[in-house]
Order: C-alpha cells, then sequence, then structure tokens
C-alpha cells in the first residue's frame, strides 16, 4: 500500500500541467499557412500585440466574426505571439 500512495505521490509530482493556449485552441486550427496567414506570417506582418488585436477586430473573413466579440481573447492571442 505504502508503495502504490508512494508511487502515486511521485506521479502526481512530476506531472505537468497541459495548458493550452488561446493561439493553440483557437486560432492554430485555422491559421496554419494554407487556410489563413500562419503564425510566423502574422508576426512579420504586424509588428505588435496593438496591430494583432486592430486587424484581427477589422477583418471582413466571415470566420472571424466569432472573435471579434471576444477582444479579451485576440489579446491573449497576441501576447503568445509576440510575448508582450
Amino acid at each position: 500500500m505504502r508503495k502504490v500512495l508512494g508511487a502515486l505521490a511521485v506521479a502526481a509530482l512530476l506531472a505537468a500541467p497541459a495548458s493550452a493556449g488561446v493561439w493553440e485552441t483557437q486560432c492554430a486550427g485555422c491559421h496554419n499557412g494554407s487556410m489563413a496567414p500562419s503564425k510566423a506570417q502574422l508576426k512579420a506582418k504586424l509588428k505588435n500585440p496593438k496591430a494583432f488585436v486592430e486587424a484581427a477586430l477589422k477583418s471582413n473573413n466571415p470566420m472571424m466574426a466569432a472573435f471579434k466579440s471576444n477582444k479579451a481573447a485576440l489579446e491573449a492571442a497576441a501576447k503568445e505571439i509576440f510575448g508582450k
């Protein structure tokens, strides 16, 4: 019983929490370079997080309509891309 509890404790301590960011969960599926500009393409085109958010809000693409009402998600994605 002690060995089982010890093994579970070690496993719990070594397990890294899996948390994907906004970019990975909501953006990367379409922004893969073929359907929409990739992360690298967006970073090269839009020089800072503010420009990224503004471009996303101004986008006429119908696929972006759902994200226009979630500015916090756009800002989080921009932070993941630009690291600022």
